[in-house]
């Protein structure tokens, strides 16, 4: 038989919950994949996006829309949207107009 500790620890290990993965980013991932299946001049836009846009501003940002050539940025923080303008001023949008197939007129940046 076994010493009661043994006992013990096989019992918490057996009666344990598993953690719940909380995280939003197979949500994030499967949007995305949606938005590039939509049409190509959004999937040429995401794909420039994700190449022109920095890995730390692109993970505080998301795609929320593109309407009439006005592509629609939701940012985390004040932070985020201050360095997200600051490469929009400096040839961001030229870089995506260039980049993408269809008509983009401005890049809208909001904090969320």
């Amino acid at each position: 038989m076994l010493n009661p500790k043994s006992q013990l620890e096989r019992l918490r290990n057996w009666r344990a919950r598993p953690l719940r993965d909380t995280s939003i980013a197979d949500a994030v991932q499967t949007m995305r994949k949606g938005l590039r299946k939509g049409n190509r001049q959004s999937t040429s836009l995401v794909e420039a996006w994700d190449e022109l846009v920095p890995p730390h501003i692109a993970r505080q940002a998301t795609i929320v829309s593109l309407r009439s050539g006005v592509l629609e940025v939701a940012t985390d923080g004040a932070a985020v949207a201050y360095q997200l303008n600051r490469l929009i001023r400096s040839g961001l949008l030229r870089d995506l107009q260039c980049a993408s197939k269809g008509t983009l007129k401005k890049i809208k940046v909001r904090t969320a």
